[in-house]
């Protein structure tokens, strides 16, 4: 399926992530959305949907809404 919001993260926010990650800054659902956003990046892994909700235990709903939020919105909100 072809997806409508398509991440690409830059260099600063790909390594604002990987903070988040390796720090554990901020809540766990921050942490899960810096990974989330980690695996769906075009230029990295670009994990299919479907993948990263097995990897992570959540929905695709959830997957889909924080693309759209990364990509309609920002990529700071698409983390909070």
């Amino acid at each position: 399926m072809t997806k409508k919001y398509i991440v690409r993260l830059t260099d600063a926010e790909r390594r604002a992530c990987e903070a988040v990650v390796s720090e554990l800054k901020g809540s766990s659902q921050k942490a899960r959305r810096a990974r989330i956003l980690l695996k769906a990046d075009a230029d990295g892994p670009a994990w299919t949907d479907e993948k990263i909700c097995e990897a992570f235990g959540c929905r695709v709903q959830t997957v889909e809404g924080i693309r759209k939020r990364f990509v309609t919105e920002s990529f700071e909100l698409a983390l909070v």
